[in-house]
């Protein structure tokens, strides 16, 4: 059984990974890279081996990155709320 997909996602897998380009780079939420994201490794490839790997991922793996940075983004978001 997969997650349930937000709703918020775009329904083009091109608008998808438009959406997530940002995620490649740094993670925004951080503005770091985080050792727990599944986008670890990948942020420390070479820029070009990165692109290409970002390109080559199917509709399901986007949307797995999709809702792993959406629940991750609002647990990380309300502990900082609740810290204060």
């Amino acid at each position: 059984m997969t997650a349930p997909v937000p709703s918020s996602l775009p329904a083009s897998v091109d608008a998808l990974r438009a959406s997530l380009l940002e995620l490649v780079n740094v993670c925004p939420v951080e503005r770091c890279n985080p050792v727990d994201c599944p986008l670890f490794p990948l942020r420390k490839m070479e820029r070009r081996r990165r692109r290409l790997w970002f390109n080559a991922l199917d509709r399901t793996d986007l949307e797995y990155l999709a809702t792993y940075h959406h629940v991750c983004m609002n647990v990380r978001l309300n502990a900082r709320r609740l810290a204060v």
